[in-house]
């Protein structure tokens, strides 16, 4: 069932389930502000006996008697094109893992994946935070990103989507100049369109003892010289510096 949505699941249960009581906990249903609370003291009181919901599930619920947790298509979490990415799908798989068996009683977790040999996977399994960290450390450090380096976002944004792309070919070219390899991109960002906006990302590695004021007066310097470009002015241009 990958690329199933939440209603989608919802409604398979109840048909491979029936007579079990299935409820959902996604955007479409707690839009109503006493609706997300409504859904946890249902499941509380044992009103619900199969609770579909996205991430907002894993955040700090803790209930007697859940016998079974299932994260589906934990690759999407894996997989993510962040950095970030093994950090955050450990913390969120174990804090998921964590809502089953929480009392007296073991309970189980199924993840459903293609890659079972992931070691982020095995770190969860294993509950081994520690071998999580050396691993995820190490790996920071060969690549050179946080906590070894900061990091600057840039994005680029343009209603012509042609126009975003050179703009950022642009840009990029001029910062290499003067940042060289620390410069990495552009692409697409994960999500690359914004309503009628067409969006670019770079990325700007910068070494931790390097001064932020030099940095961010180079980056002005930067964008004045492209500035003139016909890409660049009908662009955005904005920065994240340290992005969580």
């Amino acid at each position: 069932i990958y690329g199933y949505g939440t209603e989608r699941i919802a409604d398979e249960l109840h048909e491979k389930f029936a007579g079990y009581r299935v409820s959902r906990m996604d955007l479409d249903t707690t839009r109503n502000k006493d609706a997300y609370q409504e859904i946890i003291e249902e499941f509380a009181r044992h009103e619900t006996d199969i609770l579909v919901g996205t991430q907002m599930v894993t955040k700090g619920l803790d209930f007697d008697n859940v016998k079974m947790v299932g994260v589906l298509n934990a690759d999407t979490l894996l997989n993510f094109p962040d950095f970030r990415s093994n950090e955050r799908a450990f913390n969120m798989l174990a804090q998921v893992a964590g809502r089953a068996g929480r009392r007296d009683e073991r309970g189980r977790v199924l993840i459903q994946t293609t890659d079972s040999d992931n070691p982020v996977l095995r770190h969860v399994r294993e509950h081994d935070y520690d071998a999580h960290y050396r691993s995820e450390i190490a790996d920071r450090e060969r690549y050179a990103y946080p906590p070894f380096t900061r990091i600057i976002n840039i994005y680029i944004k343009n209603k012509d989507a042609m126009a975003a792309d050179r703009a950022a070919v642009r840009l990029v070219m001029a910062l290499r100049g003067v940042f060289a390899e620390r410069v990495l991109g552009p692409e697409k960002p994960f999500v690359s369109r914004v309503a009628t906006w067409y969006l670019q990302a770079i990325m700007l590695k910068v070494e931790t003892a390097a001064s932020m004021k030099k940095v961010k007066d180079a980056l002005r310097a930067i964008y004045a010289s492209v500035a003139d470009d016909h890409d660049i002015r009908t662009s955005t241009v904005y920065y994240d510096v340290d992005p969580v």
